[in-house]
């Protein structure tokens, strides 16, 4: 996997209701439309080379291609 490296970098927002569900946008990427009010809050940083439980790096990468987001569900560790 050419893409991964230390750098590659996303903030994560998780949904308020479901704190499950989370939407990650790399770091020099601009945050999506529909991530504002208070219906979602900053989950922090994660980085592709060591992602938590739920996040598929090769799937936030083809998805920052093609939508410039990434959503996941996390999962329990």
């Amino acid at each position: 996997m050419h893409w991964l490296t230390p750098y590659c970098a996303y903030n994560v927002l998780s949904r308020k209701r479901q704190s499950a569900l989370r939407c990650a946008v790399r770091q020099d990427r601009p945050v999506p439309s529909f991530i504002q009010g208070e219906m979602w809050v900053s989950g922090g940083t994660v980085w592709s080379k060591e992602p938590p439980t739920g996040f598929q790096p090769e799937a936030a990468h083809q998805a920052m291609q093609l939508t410039g987001y990434y959503l996941f569900h996390a999962l329990q560790a």
